[in-house]
């Protein structure tokens, strides 16, 4: 048994951190079965017209890009993935492997009907996604919207990192007749925070975008504090919002109580994770949330509103949540946490046991292997 893996965001020259959820699990899968990964990409450069690039992205992953002007997500686009997909699985004689697992569908497998005859093997499907829950941010009736659908109309198998994620994909794709299976994120474990300080120490580490929402945290964290709640907040992460972010506390009751770290290597969120009290996250949606997890398995107890995909490993002895996405609601939220962690509710050891129960490797290892070893006992029937 060998799988070819196939991915589409992956980490490369342009940026170390795309898709590093996805090199991640891939890591993770080869040792329980083994594999290849290849990263396919067309990547727009708005300096080329058409430039190929073949670049060792290392651990055996070559990726294979053509640099465009053309936009990524066009059709054009699509369709030239569509060329250098083809082109990779015939370099890589993908008919000799026991499956082909794509991560993430689109754009890789908008196309399948034009190859899938010839190369004949197992096809499984990885999804992260959080846009199939935003209907890929297009009208309901935008024509845009059937070759995004296409793939799940093949009835692959679908392992999606929450039951919330295969939710919305069932939802968006209009099918429920595909083989699903839930494999979780790979998370950092770090053991167990021990933190007593005082006063807590909450934490926040994101790329501050606008789905993560953070100015209504923001607002109920400075409402606690003008009412004479005593916490330091640090918050960790960059992205477009972070400069509105930085200046909004300046101007509240924040100010002197706060740092910001900006972005973070593995070890430096680990070393905050082991003096946080209280980990914050302030998403609208989450497919899955690696930070919350991560927060999870060190210990720390979370504060924020309910999300289904948390809701899958969190429960009220390890989540405080936020009954209303305002000031009010979150001002609400972070007291009840402090009062709750005065009085020593959270256990951080047991906090961290649960999660490692759910997110120590070979669990996941084993979670993989039963939905190949399920793929290829289907096709052969």
């Amino acid at each position: 048994m060998k799988v070819l893996h196939i991915a589409n965001w992956y980490p490369n020259p342009w940026s170390a951190i795309e898709g590093n959820f996805i090199r991640d699990q891939i890591r993770l899968f080869t040792k329980e079965v083994p594999g290849q990964a290849v990263v396919v990409k067309v990547r727009h450069d708005r300096d080329f017209l058409l430039r190929p690039r073949i670049l060792d992205l290392g651990e055996g992953v070559t990726g294979y890009f053509v640099l465009t002007r053309l936009s990524e997500g066009g059709r054009a686009a699509a369709w030239l993935t569509t060329i250098l997909l083809l082109w990779v699985l015939i370099k890589y004689q993908a008919w000799r492997y026991s499956a082909l697992h794509f991560h993430i569908a689109n754009p890789l497998l908008r196309n399948v009907s034009l190859w899938n005859w010839f190369v004949r093997r197992p096809i499984l499907i990885s999804e992260h996604w959080s846009a199939y829950h935003d209907n890929f941010y297009l009208p309901s009736d935008s024509p845009a919207l059937a070759p995004l659908r296409r793939p799940f109309a093949h009835k692959f198998p679908v392992l999606a990192v929450s039951n919330a994620l295969l939710n919305d994909i069932r939802k968006f794709s209009g099918r429920d007749d595909f083989p699903a299976h839930v494999i979780p994120n790979v998370v950092p474990l770090h053991g167990t925070s021990q933190n007593t300080t005082e006063p807590p120490v909450l934490f926040a580490v994101n790329n501050w975008v606008a789905i993560k929402d953070p100015f209504p945290m923001l607002e109920g964290l400075a409402s606690a504090a003008a009412d004479g709640h005593e916490f330091s907040l640090v918050i960790g992460g960059a992205g477009p919002l972070i400069e509105r972010m930085e200046a909004f506390v300046q101007g509240s009751a924040l100010a002197g109580r706060t740092k910001f770290l900006g972005w973070m290597t593995k070890a430096e969120i680990s070393e905050e994770l082991a003096q946080a009290n209280g980990y914050l996250f302030s998403s609208r949606y989450e497919t899955f949330s690696i930070a919350c997890a991560e927060a999870l398995g060190a210990g720390v107890p979370l504060i924020g509103p309910r999300l289904e995909a948390i809701a899958e490993y969190a429960g009220p002895d390890e989540w405080v949540q936020v009954s209303n996405r305002d000031e009010n609601g979150w001002s609400d939220g972070v007291v009840s946490f402090l009062q709750r962690n005065k009085a020593a509710e959270f256990d951080p050891a047991a906090i961290a046991a649960r999660a490692e129960k759910q997110f120590t490797p070979s669990v996941i290892r084993q979670r993989y292997r039963e939905s190949i070893s399920q793929t290829l006992s289907e096709d052969l029937q």
